[in-house]
């Protein structure tokens, strides 16, 4: 299912970017670029039924094709603004129909190996809670164990991301942009561990549904790749 709902997602791209422009044309009186881009509309159009009708084959895609088959300016407005809205919508409610369970739309591509380690099965039993704390908990021991450092918090991440001597460097700290890029990691890092990590450790009371869980850990994800990809100082260098 995800795959055909990506699939539909980037054909409906398709489909809007090549409208906007037709009506570009269509101000500037470009007629000749306006009739070459309609046949490469038609070209989508009947890509985007294809796909659609092979796994919705009793639905039909009748006012865009019909806009798209008069191509009219008007009509390119209608596909813009309620054709193509309403076929994603379309497509989002099947999608959230036949995955009702969010565990199963394939987000386990997105995670960190550090991640599926010490979250993923948490998760799939339903423990949300110690799915996320675990989460951020395997960020802070991945960046001890690349940093070889201790401590925890506030204190660990400025010691190893510091500015003025870092241990692990995210971004190229010579420039503005690299230290905007260290910087502002730091403080996201230590914003994880004091509102994500801190308040699912001294309550077990929490709001986590399984779509803000997968959020979680997917932010947690890019956590821990930024830190694989840091750069380590060698201290004997």
């Amino acid at each position: 299912m995800i795959e055909w709902y990506l699939s539909t997602k980037n054909l409906v791209r398709a489909i809007e970017r090549k409208a906007k422009d037709v009506l570009l044309f269509y101000e500037k009186g470009d007629c000749q670029s306006v009739a070459s881009i309609k046949e490469y509309l038609k070209m989508d159009y009947q890509q985007l039924w294809d796909h659609w009708r092979r796994r919705y084959p009793d639905e039909h895609l009748e006012n865009l094709g019909r806009h798209i088959g008069f191509g009219m300016d008007c009509d390119y407005r209608d596909i813009v603004d309620r054709d193509l809205p309403e076929l994603e919508r379309r497509a989002d409610d099947h999608l959230l129909t036949e995955s009702k369970d969010p565990r199963q739309i394939g987000f386990e591509s997105l995670l960190h190996p550090v991640i599926m380690e010490h979250s993923y099965q948490l998760f799939q039993n339903g423990h949300l809670r110690e799915a996320v704390l675990n989460s951020i908990t395997a960020v802070f021991d991945f960046i001890r164990t690349r940093s070889k450092r201790v401590g925890d918090g506030d204190e660990l991440v400025g010691n190893v991301f510091s500015l003025q001597n870092p241990v692990l460097i995210l971004d190229e700290i010579a420039t503005e942009s690299g230290r905007n890029d260290q910087k502002g990691f730091m403080q996201i890092f230590k914003g994880a561990y004091q509102g994500i990590r801190n308040p699912k450790t001294h309550s077990l009371a929490h709001d986590l549904t399984s779509e803000k869980a997968i959020q979680y850990l997917v932010f947690a994800s890019l956590l821990a790749r930024r830190i694989e990809e840091a750069k380590q100082i060698d201290e004997c260098a």
